[in-house]
């Protein structure tokens, strides 16, 4: 500990700090705790979902039919834990640097030992836990925004959806968006910005505002029905994590909109059925 004065007791006392947990982005995490990454075939550092390879990593639970890679039930899926954590390590830095290796790395999620579990404390994956700005307001907000533009595919012929919203509903709630700036109490944050011209360069407040405030009433009669209530589950189970107090009953729900969010998208937007 660190010997530290006390200004009421008027006595010295020894300080000591308890690390709980470690924030960071998804790359830096990953080299904090050495971890293979986001882009890696093992680039959850909760699950054991593995990746399926096709000129990028992807990440479904159901493959295309046509495909023999393991099928996974999103509700309930294979955790990685401490003590498989430290298991893996083992593996890994009892094998000097060679191919076998790399595939082993590459197998298992793990590079080496992390200096951090020097700390007692530390516990794997609990002690790194996900910040809101990169999984919910920089991340899925901007890939569903693309969606409902007809941008997320290089190839425009992908991105002839029913979700798509045309050009001319864009600028309208583009319009909407800048009429109402000067009548938005203060205490709901900044002004949104037209989104049609400035989404690139939204900030996080801004994406977290367009999740919780903006995007059901104005999407609402433009994006079909069953898109919209898809969306809701996710703009839901946000303003749930928004809450500075979390209950058991608030964490339960937020897994389960965050579920129903995740199959919407599966079923609707990536299979298109």
């Amino acid at each position: 500990g660190v010997e530290c004065y006390d200004g009421a007791t008027k006595e010295n006392f020894l300080l000591k700090v308890t690390v709980l947990s470690w924030s960071g982005d998804t790359p830096g995490l990953s080299k904090l705790a050495c971890l293979t990454g986001h882009n890696s075939y093992m680039a959850c550092r909760y699950c054991d979902l593995r990746g399926i390879y096709n000129n990028h990593v992807y990440y479904p639970t159901t493959p295309p039919s046509i495909e023999t890679y393991k099928t996974y039930n999103p509700s309930d899926l294979p955790k990685r834990t401490h003590r498989d954590y430290k298991i893996r390590i083992e593996q890994i830095t009892t094998i000097p640097p060679s191919k076998t290796r790399d595939t082993l790395i590459s197998d298992l999620g793990v590079t080496g030992r992390s200096v951090l579990l020097e700390i007692e404390t530390t516990r794997f994956p609990t002690c790194f836990p996900i910040d809101i700005m990169h999984l919910f307001y920089e991340n899925i907000a901007l890939y569903m925004l693309k969606h409902w533009m007809g941008c997320f595919f290089k190839d425009s012929i992908l991105n002839d959806q029913p979700y798509v919203i045309n050009n001319k509903q864009w600028t309208e709630i583009g319009i909407e968006m800048e009429t109402v700036r000067k009548s938005i109490p203060t205490d709901f944050g900044r002004p949104p910005r037209n989104i049609l011209h400035h989404h690139n360069g939204y900030k996080a407040e801004e994406w977290a505002s367009w999740i919780t405030l903006y995007s059901l009433p104005l999407l609402k009669d433009r994006l079909p029905a069953k898109y919209l209530k898809g969306w809701s589950f996710f703009v839901k189970a946000v303003q749930l994590c928004q809450k500075r107090v979390l209950s058991l009953h608030d964490q339960e729900e937020i897994r389960k909109l965050l579920l129903l969010f995740y199959q919407h998208y599966e079923r609707y937007i990536y299979y298109n059925i």
